[in-house]
């Protein structure tokens, strides 16, 4: 410290300047978002039939439905449950995999937790779609969000057998192992990093890859997060919990919204240095200003989710992002479905953005939750994807299904609303968004991102047809 005090001291007061000038340009730097993969309910495999389906105003929860082929519900153990499971949400091929893509002997492959099979997938689908499948020589990070373990508790219930034992047991069930597999799988060298704040756990990731990649602590960063319904018993304590919609509908910020719809799902984005953006790469799909996390431990409960928390986490955000919240026209709401919950966030958002009086330019709130259902751990991945995707296309989607809002909002005296039609983005100085994700056990975050200026609409690669070969061993099948 003694030593750079005194090489300060040499310096000019131009040269101090220029000094702090440059470095505050460093820490504010945008982050673009030059890659996204998914994989989603109702066959979502890519970005471009997310945004089609979005566009479309699709509702993958109203469409013709049962519970995976992973659970028997006819079984004793599993009948009283087979009503609740019915109402999920899941996507498909999800015990179909190519382990030797990935180095992996099949053995290994076959007692890996399928998240982590997933998100190895669409890690590799992601890179190529930001133009950088070989990184070769390059830092990567990778941040992946993931909660549940439940692939082994079938094999439990099932009852395990000394011939059953593998040692890849350990790594295939280890929550840590969770982004090391796709650094490992994509040969990736970097600061790696499994993240689990539950539904917050997507802009966890993003939280902590933004400033990695302004220190320069890597060039490229993998983030996202996964999430599957692998034990059936989950959805019965959340429904016996009165989280669950008994209608199988998430419908945020209507009268008629009764709980949200257990989906599952996985989404990639990878993230780079805007000025790190070469010519003749993919133009990025928009680029992140700014983020902020924030738990407020001195709540009535663990699931209880202050005004005052989520404000302050916006309201950092958009000091870290230096945006003028009237220049924010769109903000992606964390609304699953739950009543209060949509009371409280449609409040602390309004807050926090300078919308608490009418008069004010218009901010809509949406969220994809009614398009796809909650997607639990997965949920902030679509919303970040969703809002790049509305950004790159200079459109908000429309709220699909939405009737009468909820009459415990007051609309009346609050400048926000929820669009009801596709619409062109309001004119504003900037073409900023915001994304919300609260998880449930109180960490909140939030992260501003902002349009491409000039940058043609991206929809991104196709992912094509689902390939690889079923591993799923008949002891981890709820039988």
């Amino acid at each position: 410290m003694k030593e750079h005090i005194e090489y300060l001291e040499t310096l000019t007061r131009e040269q101090l300047l220029l000094m702090a000038a440059r470095q505050h340009a460093e820490e504010h730097q945008g982050i673009a978002v030059a890659g996204m993969a998914c994989r989603f309910p109702g066959g979502i495999n890519d970005p471009a039939a997310f945004w089609a389906a979005l566009r479309d105003e699709r509702v993958v929860p109203a469409e013709p439905r049962r519970p995976p082929s992973r659970w028997n519900t006819g079984a004793p153990d599993l009948e009283p449950y087979a009503e609740v499971l019915g109402r999920g949400v899941h996507i498909e091929g999800v015990d179909l995999f190519d382990p030797e893509r990935f180095g992996l002997g099949e053995e290994e492959a076959r007692h890996m937790d399928p998240q982590q099979r997933l998100l190895l997938a669409c890690a590799d689908q992601a890179l190529a779609d930001a133009g950088a499948p070989d990184t070769y020589g390059l830092r990567v990070g990778v941040y992946a969000g993931v909660s549940a373990l439940e692939y082994p508790y079938a094999h439990l219930r099932n009852g395990v057998r000394p011939e059953d034992l593998s040692p890849y047991m350990g790594t295939g069930a280890a929550l840590s192992a969770t982004a090391a597999r796709i650094a490992t799988g994509l040969r990736l060298n970097g600061p790696v990093l499994t993240v689990d704040t539950a539904c917050a756990s997507a802009l966890t990731a993003v939280h902590l890859a933004v400033p990695a990649l302004r220190r320069g602590e890597c060039d490229l960063a993998v983030v996202g997060a996964c999430h599957l319904q692998l034990a059936p018993f989950t959805s019965a304590v959340f429904d016996l919990a009165g989280m669950l919609s008994p209608t199988g509908r998430s419908r945020p910020f209507a009268e008629d919204a009764d709980g949200h719809v257990r989906g599952e799902g996985c989404g990639i984005l990878v993230l780079k240095r805007l000025r790190d953006v070469q010519p003749g790469e993919p133009r990025p799909y928009a680029v992140i200003r700014g983020t902020a996390l924030w738990q407020q431990g001195d709540r009535p409960a663990m699931t209880a989710t202050p005004v005052a928390a989520q404000r302050r986490v916006m309201e950092q955000a958009l000091r870290a992002a230096k945006v003028d919240p009237a220049d924010v026209r769109y903000v992606e709401a964390q609304a699953n479905g739950s009543k209060l919950g949509g009371v409280i966030e449609a409040e602390s958002t309004a807050a926090a953005y300078g919308r608490g009086r009418p008069g004010a330019e218009t901010l809509y709130l949406g969220s994809c939750k009614a398009n796809l259902g909650y997607l639990e751990t997965a949920s902030g991945a679509a919303s970040l994807m969703k809002v790049a995707l509305a950004l790159s296309h200079g459109e908000i989607p429309a709220q699909p299904d939405f009737g009468r809002p909820d009459p415990d909002i007051a609309w009346d005296r609050l400048s926000i609303d929820v669009p009801r039609k596709l619409m062109a983005w309001p004119e504003s100085a900037r073409r900023v968004a915001g994304v919300s994700s609260f998880g449930f056990t109180g960490t909140n975050a939030h992260v501003l991102m902002e349009a491409v200026a000039g940058a043609p609409p991206r929809d991104g690669t196709p992912s094509g047809p689902l390939t690889g070969r079923r591993l799923w061993p008949d002891t981890h099948v709820w039988s």
